[in-house]
């Protein structure tokens, strides 16, 4: 019996592991190949840039969504259907005829993604025995880590081999593996309940959260403090606050604001945007200072991230080990305590500094981040009840794609603004770009420090979470 369930676990985790993957490893692949999309399609900059931004809109905007989908027709039904999808797309983006074309069907595989991400996380809750569920998420995330990782560098190879079709053709022996493995080995986990389509609550939402990241991801071109970009941002909050209301006050919401009621699953929330603004921190200026100032190529600067993204990797599975005999607290604690020292020695970046010297402290970083990632992810999904695991899945992916793109536009402008006082002060271009990275670095220590105390709050209440198990 021992040997069947351990058999069926390692299926479920196969069936939701390829498929977070593919998801997440879009979002990282196709910056390397707007270069390429220039030269095929003769588009501009901001044109060729909407492939990846249209993605990341789309993913994030249509997240609320996915909960109800979920209870409506069961996530096992979902996650296939979103899996289908991206392959579709996929092999179509491959004979793209325009710029326009590649954005639509990169905003259609945006959707997809964002319904594949959710739905796969709630498979880990509603199909995988409790005592196992740390250790599930845990492999889980393991395939949200090494995708932006692997994602670059496996571009790179390709566009340079086979040009950016490539790309697409690589997504379609991946989605195929799991949308088999989806049908074989997930369960028919639930039927889905009747219940009406809250349509105007996904408009807003929709619109909502599409104006408010456009404003996010624009607000450097635009100006942060522009009538443009105020204009955009103050429309989007006053529809994302009518869609709130709205679902507060129906029978059949499309996002269930219930979950924010347990306590545990709010303060995860809270700290699980805190770790995005720090790890895409990393994400964002590292490349930009390897390429920027050091004057590195994408797939160099691939291959110079690898090593710390490995390192996360390789301790995500530990830390899912770990966790069952420490609980989440001092994981967090010990996490956010490392990322805290990496980020303030990321603080010394200069024109000067070595390759050693990146790839050593942004791996103490990573370290950091696999500490914490799973337990905070954990300790908030395991104080919901399985029957609504799907809305807090929802919101917590709809959290991190909105923050994401926050802290990209924040960290972009926060760039600009260090570098051009450095320039001021006579300081060549490339060296004002690489001590402004610095101080970048620096200033995303604020939130972590802040979070510490988040942790202990955690701490009190894993008792009764065991209890319930």
């Amino acid at each position: 019996m021992e040997g069947k369930k351990e058999t069926a676990f390692w299926s479920i985790i196969f069936a939701v592991f390829f498929g977070n993957f593919l998801a997440v490893m879009n979002t990282s692949t196709v910056n390397v190949a707007v270069p390429a999309f220039m030269n095929q399609f003769h588009a501009d900059l901001p044109a060729a840039q909407w492939t990846v931004t249209g993605f990341m809109l789309a993913a994030g905007a249509v997240a609320p969504a996915a909960g109800w989908f979920g209870a409506r027709f069961g996530f096992k039904r979902v996650y296939l259907a979103a899996l289908i999808g991206f392959f579709v797309c996929s092999l179509i983006s491959v004979f793209a005829w325009s710029i326009e074309s590649l954005i639509v069907l990169r905003i259609l595989q945006g959707i997809f993604s964002g319904m594949i991400m959710p739905s796969t996380m709630t498979l880990v809750y509603k199909t995988i025995e409790r005592k196992k569920q740390a250790y599930g998420i845990s492999l889980w995330s393991l395939s949200a880590v090494l995708a932006p990782a692997l994602g670059p560098v496996l571009a790179g190879f390709f566009i340079d081999a086979a040009g950016w079709p490539a790309l697409f053709y690589v997504n379609l022996p991946i989605a195929a593996a799991a949308i088999w493995a989806a049908a074989v080995f997930i369960p028919g986990t639930d039927a889905g309940a009747k219940m009406p389509f809250d349509l105007p609550g996904l408009l807003l939402s929709f619109i909502g959260s599409i104006l408010l990241l456009t404003a996010f991801a624009e607000g450097e071109s635009w100006g942060f403090t522009s009538a443009k970009t105020l204009g955009v941002a103050g429309i989007a909050l006053v529809l994302l606050f009518l869609f709130v209301r709205r679902e507060l006050r129906i029978q059949f919401p499309l996002l269930n604001f219930e979950v924010l009621t347990h306590r545990r699953y709010a303060y995860s929330l809270l700290l699980s945007a805190v770790l995005s603004i720090g790890l895409y921190a990393g994400a964002f200026l590292v490349p930009v200072f390897l390429q920027s100032s050091l004057g590195f190529g994408a797939l160099e600067t691939g291959l110079i991230m690898m090593p710390g993204a490995l390192v996360m990797a390789l301790f995500t599975p530990v830390t899912g080990r770990l966790y069952d005999k420490t609980g989440p607290a001092p994981l967090i604690l010990s996490g956010l305590v490392i990322m805290i020292i990496g980020s303030y020695m990321m603080g010394n970046l200069d024109i000067e500094t070595t390759i050693a010297y990146v790839i050593i402290w942004t791996s103490v970083r990573y370290l950091g981040i696999a500490l914490c990632n799973m337990p905070i992810t954990n300790a908030g999904m395991s104080a919901i009840p399985v029957e609504i695991a799907g809305y807090a899945s929802a919101l917590n992916n709809w959290a991190r794609q909105s923050i994401a793109s926050l802290s990209i536009a924040l960290f972009s402008a926060l760039l600009a603004f260090r570098s051009s006082i450095y320039a001021g002060e006579g300081t060549e271009a490339h060296a004002s770009s690489a001590i402004a990275a610095g101080d970048v670095f620096v200033y995303s220590l604020v939130p972590l420090v802040v979070a510490l105390p988040l942790s202990f709050l955690l701490k009190e209440k894993r008792a009764l979470a065991e209890k319930r198990g």
